[in-house]
């Protein structure tokens, strides 16, 4: 005969002795024993006195402490079921249901399940509220959650039994300098997102008035954007590249990362602060000084100020640029496209073969 294993692991699965966490119907009472067959045979193997229900569901504490003192998962989850069962029998002892609901969220607690456990120290509260074990484990795993005010909570509800439970005491004081840093952080994060915000908005006002014409890409889906949107997508575009992005200095100028490329050596530089009201021989007189060191790459020293020829490419056409121009006028007299809040020239040595082919034949 063929035994598939996948319905072997299924059926392991579903063994009390082998399951990784124990079914909700058992917890809820609802355990549906066509479906958990041997669940059902294992919980009917053991205490099932209908006589003497507060006997049996005392029998399902005793062996669920006895599981639950193995320390381990199958041990705890073993105790699960042993509580529940023990609370299903709805004996009339409401301390002995309160000790069951309260035991069961210890157990929950150390196989990660919080909320439960939270959920079941509740209940253990409804039938005795002085229960301070099941506030000291509600307070535990609200704490695990990260709900540092429901924390503060459950340690308030101790203390208002127990004003010297130091355990509490403690919590609550570590529990409150972690939450006062936390809204300290907060109230950071949200001013640094605020003056963000304003920095954005500065620029964004600036792109407008000087009629920048800055790339940007269609939206993704077909939809109609709102102007805040296209704006967000924008300023993502304009700050997404690696060599920087502009910004607005406080003299109102627009201070840009400006890549020159140099198509004859293959390589490339970035001037991560050119001031649009800079002209590109500023920067080139300071780049290749007529009697300074010359880049490694210029093994001929063929790269200086007068020697050079700026090229900015758009696609359609090469445009010969006039160094002398700040970079504000070169933006409005050619209308140059700005690709990811980079601007980008070409850089030629004027007569080189380079320079011929691709600036005065433009192929």
């Amino acid at each position: 005969a063929v035994v598939s294993t996948q319905s072997t692991g299924k059926e392991m699965d579903m063994h009390p002795l082998f399951m990784d966490s124990v079914p909700q119907e058992v917890i809820d009472g609802t355990l549906d024993r066509t479906k958990w067959p041997l669940l059902a045979s294992h919980l009917d193997m053991m205490y099932d006195d209908e006589d003497d229900l507060e006997g049996s569901a005392r029998s399902y504490k005793d062996d669920g402490n006895v599981e639950y003192k193995k320390g381990t998962k199958e041990g705890y989850l073993k105790a699960i079921i042993s509580y529940t069962e023990g609370i299903n029998k709805k004996c009339d002892n409401t301390e002995l249901n309160s000790h069951l609901y309260c035991n069961r969220a210890a157990a929950q607690f150390l196989i990660g399940n919080y909320r439960r456990a939270t959920q079941d120290c509740e209940k253990a509260l409804q039938l005795n509220p002085g229960y301070t074990k099941a506030i000291t484990r509600a307070a535990q795993a609200q704490l695990k959650l990260g709900n540092r005010k429901s924390v503060i909570s459950w340690c308030d509800k101790a203390l208002a039994i127990d004003k010297h439970n130091k355990e509490m005491i403690q919590l609550k004081v570590k529990t409150l300098q972690k939450l006062k840093e936390e809204e300290r952080n907060e109230r950071k994060r949200a001013a640094l997102e605020a003056k963000e915000r304003r920095k954005n908005a500065m620029l964004l006002e600036a792109f407008r008035l000087r009629k920048l014409n800055l790339y940007l890409a269609d939206p993704e889906e077909d939809e109609e954007e709102t102007a805040e949107e296209r704006d967000t997508r924008l300023m993502e575009s304009v700050k997404g590249s690696s060599h920087g992005h502009v910004t607005l200095n406080e003299n109102g100028e627009l201070v840009w990362p400006v890549r020159l490329l140099y198509p004859e050596h293959a390589t490339s530089d970035v001037i991560q602060q050119f001031s649009e009201l800079h002209s590109l021989s500023d920067h080139l007189s300071y780049m290749f000084p007529p009697q300074g060191e010359s880049p490694e790459w210029d093994i001929d020293r063929e790269y200086s100020l007068n020697n050079l020829c700026v090229i900015y490419n758009s696609g359609t056409e090469k445009i010969e640029l006039n160094t002398g121009s700040s970079l504000l006028e070169l933006f409005r007299k050619h209308d140059i496209l700005i690709v990811g809040g980079v601007p980008t020239f070409e850089v030629f040595v004027k007569g080189s073969d380079s320079y011929n082919k691709n600036v005065l034949q433009g192929s």
